[in-house]
């Protein structure tokens, strides 16, 4: 039997622990198959809590990796993304591995999610995809509400815990379709967590298999957005999450209405964007997503490199006094190297960690030290952005 703990460590262990656990854990009528796993994964996880804080040393960055945004010192330069811990379960153990947690998307009330019945119907609305080490999901925003979430920030920043601090990922989807009750709930998401938030909040609009999404993608909704944040959220950092573009030649419309939004959000008072990490796609022409429910879900994970990367160096570009937190395909050390010298200030991972555990994060520090020499990250940056001005 593998030892659990040494497997979330060792790339080449974590798949063999992975494959187990995919032979071990079926789909129920309520859960696809890797939405099983993944809950038996944080499961183990949280058993794991003082073997992570026992061996916090093992993922300490050291000074020379350490960020400042807006007033805010991160340890480490790596997150773990949003849609890892919707709904904040695993802050203690993860905030031993990672610089900063992004967990969410946080809504104010309960939500099941878009449709399935993976055993009576054959109905899914997540898949995995080996062979391309991808994910592709249809989820449509499940979470457990914000009063659980709320009590689980509660327990976190007044117990044990590691250097991580938080960047909040919300969204104020409700079963009421309209903007104020959009808003509404983004208030008071914003109110009731904001004392347990030590580093920023992150608005989502970006879920493609959420329909009322494309409704508030609007510059003017940016506005009203960012305008709560700024009242609600004082001295905390405001990202905005941006999806990637939909090809690697994207049309002047799509690049035109994504960069309106962005300067808006910028001009307004935000700090930070999210870029990358799901990309629209048609359920109806995959081989793995022809039981898909919806006809668009979201992709994660390798192939969204080039897009990720393109969309930094191009949003860097043009606003290189905003903060980029890049996600989307980063598996390895150079590949986060690689999005530094495009332009991010920050990584984050989610994918990776599905199929390579958290010796990534561990072999993201080693490769920027390693690049940086005798150099520190944050005057790398510094260097970079003065270039590109």
């Amino acid at each position: 039997m593998l030892d659990t703990f040494k497997a979330s460590l060792d790339p080449s262990l974590f798949r063999l622990y992975r494959r187990y656990l995919y032979s071990r854990y079926k789909a129920t009528d309520e859960l696809a198959q890797a939405e099983v796993v993944h809950e038996k994964a944080k499961e183990r996880l949280l058993k794991m809590t003082e073997k992570f804080r026992q061996n916090a040393s093992y993922f300490d960055p050291g000074d020379q990796l350490a960020v400042r945004i807006g007033g805010h010192k991160l340890k480490g330069p790596v997150g773990i993304a949003a849609g890892f811990d919707k709904n904040c379960d695993v802050l203690e153990p993860t905030s031993y591995i990672f610089g900063f947690l992004n967990p969410g998307s946080v809504l104010k009330e309960p939500r099941a999610g878009n449709h399935q019945r993976p055993k009576s119907e054959g109905t899914v609305r997540i898949v995995i995809d080996d062979e391309r080490e991808a994910i592709i999901n249809a989820q449509g925003y499940p979470h457990r509400g914000l009063d659980y979430t709320v009590s689980n920030l509660k327990k976190f920043s007044e117990g044990q815990r590691g250097k991580a601090k938080i960047l909040l990922n919300f969204s104020g989807i409700t079963d009421t379709y309209t903007e104020d009750a959009v808003l509404d709930s983004c208030k008071e998401i914003l109110v009731r967590t904001s004392p347990y938030v030590d580093f920023g909040f992150e608005e989502n609009r970006t879920s493609p298999n959420t329909d009322f999404n494309k409704v508030l993608q609007t510059p003017e909704f940016t506005k009203k957005v960012l305008d709560l944040m700024n009242t609600h959220a004082p001295g905390k950092v405001k990202a905005s999450k941006v999806s990637p573009y939909t090809s690697l030649q994207p049309s002047e419309e799509e690049r035109k209405n994504k960069f309106q939004s962005i300067k808006v959000f910028y001009e307004n008072g935000g700090q930070a964007v999210v870029l990358g990490n799901t990309r629209p796609i048609s359920t109806k022409e995959g081989r793995l997503t022809k039981k898909f429910a919806r006809g668009v879900a979201g992709e994660s994970g390798r192939p969204l490199f080039p897009y990720m990367l393109k969309l930094v160096e191009e949003v860097h570009r043009s606003f290189p006094d905003l903060a980029i937190i890049a996600c989307g395909g980063i598996f390895s050390g150079e590949d986060a190297w690689k999005a530094y010298e495009k332009g991010a200030t920050l990584v984050e991972l989610y994918t990776a960690l599905t199929f390579y555990g958290f010796g990534v994060v561990r072999d993201i520090h080693d490769v920027l030290k390693r690049k940086l020499g005798n150099e520190t990250l944050q005057s790398f940056i510094e260097k970079r952005d003065l270039h590109t001005r």
